[in-house]
């Protein structure tokens, strides 16, 4: 079976060695992409059996790809921080942002596209 995964030295490459890891799994990929796109594009063009990538991005190619929900996937994940920059030209804009992402409205949109709650 030909598996691709990202390079370890990227975000989606590092979430996958923790989870596989965690798994007591080893893997010799087919090869190691720099990013998650890359890795679904082999998949999808049948250039590989199956590859490691985010569940936002397995629901975002629809029925392109079949995902697996693998257990402790939870625990592999990347964090994606939101701040306002001290120097920011636009603060006022910066915070209505940073404060919609973190509302109620903000965290059930990020839910439906795949990502986990603040």
């Amino acid at each position: 079976m030909k598996v691709v995964l990202c390079a370890p030295a990227v975000p989606c490459g590092n979430a996958a060695k923790t989870l596989l890891d965690a798994a007591k799994v080893t893997v010799t990929p087919a090869s190691e992409e720099q990013n998650v796109t890359a890795v679904l594009a082999k998949v999808k063009a049948g250039e590989a059996d199956a590859g490691l990538v985010y569940a936002t991005d397995v629901k975002a190619a629809g029925s392109a790809v079949t995902g697996i929900a693998i257990a402790g996937a939870d625990k592999a994940t990347n964090k994606y921080p939101i701040t306002v920059l001290k120097a920011s030209k636009n603060a006022e804009a910066a915070t209505a942002f940073q404060a919609f992402v973190l509302s109620d409205k903000g965290q059930k949109i990020l839910r439906e596209l795949g990502f986990g709650g603040a």
